[in-house]
């Protein structure tokens, strides 16, 4: 398995100082979102992408996948910023696509992270009918944007969100059927299934078996007195230091070690969330106490 981390989540005040400090952890490759010396992902223009990518060389890091928030953007709070409807909002996120491969040529990366379409209010109330219809509508908008991605040489990666219509190892499985795509993958964040009300299990792990171009990395924390049968790690509580938290990764992480042997393991820590006794560690530490608990999990 190939492990890197998410550069923005290395507490370092530059992008120099958390490419050495990626270096130092032994990381060979990183995954850029934000942080970018003022810039992110969405925002980098042409000439800032080259000057990442000479600061990639220099530290003799490479970069495999960046990570969107403008393709369809989530909304955690209140309702989404557009409507699943409306064709000029697909017009304009292909076109932002479109200067994401541009993005993603400069700095040598081959996929790039975005989100499914937003999940109506109300959407597990539906009839099936209506659901599914929600599933297919959400594929079709998707392969366009994997229709662009094989142009240009590019994979689409869609990541489980609680806000979106993949909010499951389920319904991104809905989503590879119905896509049926070469170069639209998944990124399943485990504790984002979790968060959203699913404790994943390696029976989830099975509707995307063979689908899995990437995961993020990093713990949580249960409700306490929250277990049941169906559930019984309980409740998702909050995120936490992978290792020192109240799941157990084993299981997931060596089915998709065998059924996805290629899938890029990113270690997102989500440290401004952490509990303030583990962020008294510092950021490099969580993401050290990270990796090193992921790597014991293949030896």
């Amino acid at each position: 398995m190939k492990f890197s981390v998410f550069t923005d989540q290395l507490g370092c005040d530059s992008f120099d100082e958390a490419l050495e400090a990626a270096r130092e952890l032994g990381f060979d490759t990183v995954d850029l979102r934000a942080g970018l010396d003022g810039a992110s992902i969405d925002t980098l223009t042409p000439e800032q992408a080259l000057s990442v990518k000479q600061k990639l060389d220099n530290h003799g890091l490479t970069c495999r996948i960046i990570s969107s928030w403008a393709i369809n953007p989530c909304a955690f709070d209140g309702p989404p910023g557009y409507d699943n409807n409306d064709e000029n909002h697909h017009i304009r996120t292909l076109k932002k696509f479109d200067s994401l491969c541009g993005i993603a040529d400069i700095l040598g990366a081959k996929a790039i992270r975005i989100y499914s379409l937003a999940r109506p209010e109300g959407f597990d109330a539906l009839p099936d009918s209506d659901r599914e219809a929600a599933y297919r509508h959400n594929a079709t908008v998707l392969v366009r944007i994997a229709n662009l991605a094989q142009q240009r040489n590019k994979v689409a990666v869609v990541e489980n969100e609680p806000p979106t219509l993949t909010r499951s190892a389920k319904e991104l499985g809905k989503l590879m059927k119905y896509a049926n795509h070469p170069h639209l993958k998944v990124n399943w964040d485990l504790m984002n299934e979790w968060r959203a009300g699913n404790c994943p299990t390696v029976n989830d792990y099975e509707a995307i078996k063979g689908h899995v171009y990437q995961t993020h990395l990093k713990g949580a924390r249960k409700k306490i007195g929250t277990e049941r049968t169906d559930q019984p790690f309980g409740e998702w509580s909050h995120f936490a230091i992978a290792g020192q938290d109240d799941y157990d990764h084993g299981p997931c992480m060596k089915a998709i070690r065998e059924g996805d042997p290629s899938a890029l393991m990113s270690i997102d820590t989500h440290f401004v969330s952490l509990d303030e006794a583990d962020r008294a560690f510092g950021a490099i530490e969580v993401v050290r106490r990270t990796k090193a608990f992921f790597e014991s999990l293949y030896d």
